[in-house]
């Protein structure tokens, strides 16, 4: 069973799992890392302890960041697949999975959404419907 957890400085993370909900998803926790809140650390250790017998994807927002440094600090204790960057193309493609997510299907999701990450000032449009 795949278990997606969302984790980010401030309120983006709760904003992404209130977004793929909008769209029909479900089974995504988040946790968020604030100026006033302490022992993040913890909370993140405490969120795939508790999840550690299932195919966890934590999803962090920045490269480097606090956030992704710790989760990745976990990958020596657990067994969990940790993706940096968040995309919600990803995000969505992990929630709506109907097997257990690998390697594989991560990469290629994450290949798949670098073609949607386009700006859209350079896209001539004038061929296109409406739709």
């Amino acid at each position: 069973m795949n278990q997606i957890i969302i984790a980010s400085h401030g309120g983006l993370a709760l904003g992404m799992k209130k977004t793929v909900e909008f769209f029909g998803g479900s089974n995504i926790e988040y946790l968020e890392q604030t100026m006033t809140d302490t022992g993040f650390n913890e909370k993140a250790r405490e969120i795939i302890e508790k999840h550690k017998h299932k195919n966890c994807i934590v999803f962090t927002d920045l490269y480097g960041g606090s956030v992704n440094q710790i989760f990745y600090r976990l990958l020596n204790d657990y067994d969990f697949h940790l993706v940096t960057g968040m995309n919600l193309s990803v995000i969505m493609e992990c929630v709506f999975a109907s097997a257990d997510i690998d390697d594989e299907f991560i990469r290629n999701a994450i290949q798949l959404s670098k073609t949607q990450f386009t700006y859209m000032n350079d896209v001539d449009l004038s061929n296109e419907d409406d739709d």
